[in-house]
């Protein structure tokens, strides 16, 4: 059974209802000009030309990141939602400055393997928190990994006030969910409350290569634009998802606007898009969501000669002191 949709499943679920949707849609042309025959030859791709694409993909330098040496290329994507997996969270973690014993806050921790990740290697002690993943599945998986006494867990809306003390955090850790939230006024200083002043707020995600044009924002691309079918019809992709999705400069600005943080790093990977295309690689190898593999192959082709396109980023900032 899938997990119902979370700040972290919900790319995923987005990705099917693009598939689908194009089954569906009638009498409608999008800013690229395709005709409704030519999109659902696009979304409805033969094996072979699948293969065809893939076979044009690159492959993330595997001896790049030596924190990885000893996990499997499963290992890499096991329980994660979004785009990345541990890759992007290396990623983040190099831009921190954990020490064992410190305090962290997995904000939108998913299925907990980002958890896992930081008390196995770290030290720290994290408090993990996710909307849908239940308390009980994650404190029954910490323990199984002899982590119960590092990890504790807990299930609600992040946007809600936390029952956590002021400043009781050293580093805020949040992957592939901050946009489906993070911008909504009034949540960042809420959330920085419980964030140390000189603490570190450290944020991967999907990411945009450009912002959305105004033309865009009226006539978006149809890779981007689908609602849900029925049941669902009433779940708007393009503004419930990728309007909420910017580029990093975005992002930095937003974050020094707050006066609340100093901005450390913040980046696109260098290396995204080899990281974006082996996610899709591996799925279809393993036969996981060929829908979710179609729509990223879409996504994919009409990024290479179209703006914008998905890519991955990195940024982290420090609370400031006063």
């Amino acid at each position: 059974m899938q997990p119902p949709p979370t700040p972290k499943t919900f790319p995923a679920l987005v990705w099917l209802a693009l598939s689908l949707a194009v089954f569906t849609a009638a009498g409608w042309a999008d800013e690229t000009g395709l005709s409704l025959a030519s999109r659902n030859k696009i979304m409805n791709r033969s094996n072979d030309e699948i293969q065809r694409i893939l076979s044009t993909f690159s492959v993330p330098d595997r001896d790049s990141y030596p924190e990885l040496q000893a996990y499997s290329r499963d290992d890499l994507y096991h329980d994660f939602f979004g785009g990345g997996g541990l890759y992007l969270a290396i990623k983040m973690l190099r831009t921190l400055r954990l020490q064992p014993g410190q305090v962290v806050l997995d904000l939108g921790c998913g299925k907990g393997e980002t958890s896992i990740f930081m008390a196995k290697h770290y030290g720290v002690q994290v408090k993990a928190l996710d909307l849908w993943t239940s308390a009980g599945f994650l404190d029954e998986k910490f323990a199984a990994r002899g982590l119960g006494d590092r990890i504790q867990a807990i299930q609600m809306d992040a946007t809600q006030p936390l029952p956590y003390a002021a400043a009781e955090f050293d580093t805020i850790f949040c992957m592939n969910s901050f946009s489906f939230y993070g911008a909504t006024p009034g949540f960042l200083p809420r959330l920085l409350t419980h964030l140390k002043p000189g603490g570190q707020l450290c944020l991967g995600s999907e990411a945009l290569s450009a912002e959305f044009t105004p033309e865009q924002l009226t006539n978006p691309p149809f890779i981007y634009a689908f609602k849900l079918p029925p049941p669902n019809e009433q779940v708007d992709v393009f503004k419930d998802d990728f309007v909420k999705q910017h580029t990093p400069g975005w992002w930095r600005t937003f974050f020094q606007a707050s006066g609340l943080l100093e901005v450390e790093t913040c980046q696109e990977l260098e290396d995204a898009e080899a990281v974006y295309e082996e996610l899709v690689r591996y799925e279809h190898e393993n036969q996981i969501d060929p829908f979710d593999v179609q729509i990223c192959l879409d996504q994919i082709e009409w990024g290479r000669n179209r703006q914008p396109k998905k890519t991955l980023f990195v940024l982290t900032a420090q609370k400031k002191f006063s």
